[in-house]
């Protein structure tokens, strides 16, 4: 099916939203590991006075990091049910018009 230039395949979407999961637990999976190296970094430095230094520049850093990585984590996951509904649409209209693309 076409429209304005525009065509696109059930199929393609389909691929598009295993891609996206796909995606999604990767994202997952190295937030998942950025927060353990993160725990495991401020046990390793202990409770003195250089942790607490390197907590003050580094460690905000790395909570930004850790922040990004959920939130784009949950975006992309989001997206997944969203394009595995058009492609459904898609195919009904597909199935239900007098022209089959």
């Amino acid at each position: 099916m076409a429209f304005d230039g525009f065509s696109y395949s059930t199929d393609q979407l389909h691929g598009l939203a295993i891609g996206i999961r796909d995606t999604a637990v990767k994202l997952f999976t190295v937030h998942e590991r950025s927060e353990e190296g993160m725990a495991s970094t401020r046990a390793a430095l202990g409770d003195d006075e250089f942790a607490h230094a390197y907590w003050q520049s580094g460690g905000r850093r790395l909570a930004a990091i850790n922040e990004a990585l959920d939130l784009l984590k949950k975006a992309v996951g989001a997206q997944e049910p969203n394009v595995r509904k058009a492609s459904a649409n898609y195919r009904a209209s597909d199935e239900a018009g007098t022209i089959r693309g």
